[in-house]
């Protein structure tokens, strides 16, 4: 007898149609739809809304309308006039019909259902960042400016994944190198679970500009802090723990990066969300967003660019006398190959006529 089935959430990603990119978060979304129609199992059924950023292509409401998911057209949030920092915050205005929520990247696939998570109980949720873009100085004038107390200190996923930890010039990270081990929290704002009703929304939106207005806009370390929404994210979820909120990791299978195909936790099979991140299928071109293109496209990412990343790792492992561990890039690159087959076949079946 098949057992229950999962109690549904909202599942919602903002793709920006408004920038100079617009084939590749034409190419991304397309992916995005593609995986959910193959790999979403019982969550297929779950309300999937695409909150896109002004007018999107044709061929995203043609693969929208044949898997049932929602498509809105919004207006640029313009937290800043020259910046596309909280245009995500779009997606959290979508009409809700469940009481949760999924807030998801446009630059994710899905590799399997979302079961997992449907059983969480009233929290939000997230996962932790690669290492924080915020110094230890700056973090005690946000929190101090909301009248909150440090938090405790997280392990950065590096430091959950056992990764080598290079000096932050080499690896682009603006906070000090001790929180390399040891972080403030910082959460990754691609992937976040929360209850429609406790406020996140506002909060988040709230949290943005106020921290903004805390620092002069200068070049250099404080770049993150202008032009991301994630120390926001950090501070909206203190602030929900704060009136009472619960707040859990997400396991890694639902925020899955290059760094997790690479240390092989978790495999493949137990990755629900795979959050590709950086440059995904930013190869692309316009006139080129057809099954043939994405598919080029996505083993440039996950072949080429993927694997460049991999051998750097292979390498700080290397320097650090650890060759056991250095084998891990060949275990990656297995990895990296079986996600990119499966997006590839997801797109050959789904987009066919997109």
């Amino acid at each position: 007898m098949p057992g229950p089935l999962p109690r549904p959430f909202d599942v919602v990603t903002v793709p920006d149609f408004t920038e100079g990119d617009t084939a590749v978060f034409e190419a991304r979304t397309l992916v995005f739809l593609a995986s959910w129609a193959e790999c979403g199992a019982a969550a297929r059924g779950f309300p999937l809304h695409v909150a896109c950023i002004g007018e999107p292509p044709a061929s995203i409401r043609r693969l929208a309308g044949r898997i049932g998911a929602s498509v809105t057209v919004h207006e640029p949030i313009r937290l800043r006039h020259d910046h596309h920092v909280g245009n995500k915050l779009r997606g959290l205005e979508v009409e809700p019909r469940t009481d949760r929520f999924l807030l998801l990247d446009v630059d994710i696939a899905i590799l399997s259902g979302l079961d997992r998570i449907a059983a969480f109980e009233r929290c939000s949720a997230a996962c932790p960042e690669d290492a924080p873009n915020v110094r230890l100085e700056d973090w005690r004038v946000i929190y101090a400016g909301f009248d909150l107390p440090l938090p405790a200190t997280i392990p950065p996923l590096a430091v959950e994944l056992d990764l080598p930890r290079f000096p932050r010039r080499m690896m682009g990270y603006e906070a000090g190198d001790a929180q390399l081990e040891a972080m403030l929290p910082y959460y990754n704002g691609g992937v976040v679970f929360a209850p429609w009703d406790c406020g996140l929304r506002g909060l988040w939106e709230q949290s943005i500009r106020r921290i903004a207005g805390l620092f002069p806009e200068t070049p250099g370390p404080r770049k993150w802090i202008h032009h991301s929404d994630q120390a926001a994210l950090a501070v909206s979820i203190a602030l929900l723990q704060r009136d009472g909120l619960a707040f859990r990791r997400l396991p890694d299978g639902f925020n899955a990066r290059w760094q997790h195909l690479y240390a092989g936790s978790p495999p493949p099979e137990a990755i629900s969300v795979m959050h590709c991140c950086w440059n995904f299928l930013s190869t692309i071109k316009p006139g080129l967003v057809d099954t043939a293109g994405i598919c080029r496209a996505l083993d440039e990412f996950f072949l080429v660019k993927v694997d460049h990343r991999f051998q750097k790792l292979c390498l700080g492992d290397l320097l650090r006398l650890r060759p056991l561990r250095a084998a891990r890039l060949f275990g990656g690159r297995r990895r990296a190959l079986t996600v990119c087959h499966r997006l590839q076949d997801a797109c050959r079946r789904h987009l066919a006529d997109a």
